[in-house]
């Protein structure tokens, strides 16, 4: 068996909420998912993560009308 060691970094956009409660983690682990969201969904390019949070979370109403991009590697 041969194991591959290569870290992928991945972009999550989050909402406000979602952001304080990564904040409550120390920014460890994402939380489990609120109820309105059914999948956890993260994009490879920062820049598609910035798209959706620029243009979804913003104008949520449950994300608090605010956007972030996380990063984390796995």
């Amino acid at each position: 068996m041969v194991l591959n060691h290569e870290i992928l970094t991945l972009f999550r956009p989050v909402g406000q909420k979602e952001m304080e409660l990564i904040q409550q983690c120390g920014y460890t682990a994402f939380p489990p998912r609120l109820p309105f969201q059914p999948i956890f969904y993260p994009v490879l390019q920062e820049d598609y993560a910035a798209q959706i949070a620029r243009d979804w979370n913003t104008k949520d109403a449950a994300s608090g009308f605010v956007g972030y991009v996380t990063r984390f590697r796995v």
